[in-house]
């Protein structure tokens, strides 16, 4: 078997699994590197390659370093709303890169994850939390060891209660970034 078509079969067989890959794809190097840009999930549905419209962008700064953050998508399922965005460097503030580890975090940790990302029903005035599983973490990605330099993207998803179905939009926050407003759900 060669080596192309060994990669496709595991590649094919954690994809059946549920498994996913969120960030580019890293390059070759003659040591493991831990600054390889991934961002893994909990139990959020897989963050696949982001739509190619973005329906809402803001720049953010954070430790010399300069990035986009893009909501590609906002996904109402069921009684559920899936949230994709990316995270772009746009100016590498040097060293490593950007360590992005607690930056979307609702409280630094050790593990951090996107949990304070939050959405903001305005029309009724609630606020929606990350989504927890049963055994109380969140149900969006987590980020290990995530490090981006200039003109690298990471993908990251985070799961929430729907608003009432007459909600055609809400306003997406995202630490260190602010508000999105009126983000539209599809």
């Amino acid at each position: 078997m060669t080596l192309t078509k060994a990669l496709t079969v595991v590649t094919l067989a954690a994809l059946a699994a549920g498994c996913q890959f969120a960030g580019p794809a890293p390059a070759a190097r003659d040591a493991p590197s831990r600054s390889e840009p991934v961002a893994g999930t909990t139990t959020a549905p897989p963050a696949t390659v982001p739509p190619d419209k973005v329906l809402a962008a803001r720049e953010g700064t954070l430790g010399g370093h300069t990035f986009n953050v893009e909501i590609v998508q906002l996904l109402r399922r069921e009684r559920f709303v899936n949230l994709t965005f990316t995270a772009t460097v746009t100016k590498d503030g040097g060293g490593l890169g950007w360590q992005v580890h607690n930056a979307f975090a609702a409280v630094p940790s050790q593990n951090p994850t996107v949990d304070g990302v939050f959405l903001v029903d305005v029309k009724n005035a609630k606020k929606h939390l990350v989504a927890l599983d049963s055994e109380g973490r969140c149900v969006c990605s987590r980020i290990e060891a995530l490090f981006l330099k200039q003109d690298q993207k990471a993908v990251f998803s985070a799961t929430f209660a729907a608003p009432p179905a007459d909600v055609g939009s809400v306003d997406v926050h995202i630490p260190n970034v602010g508000t999105l407003a009126n983000v539209p759900i599809s």
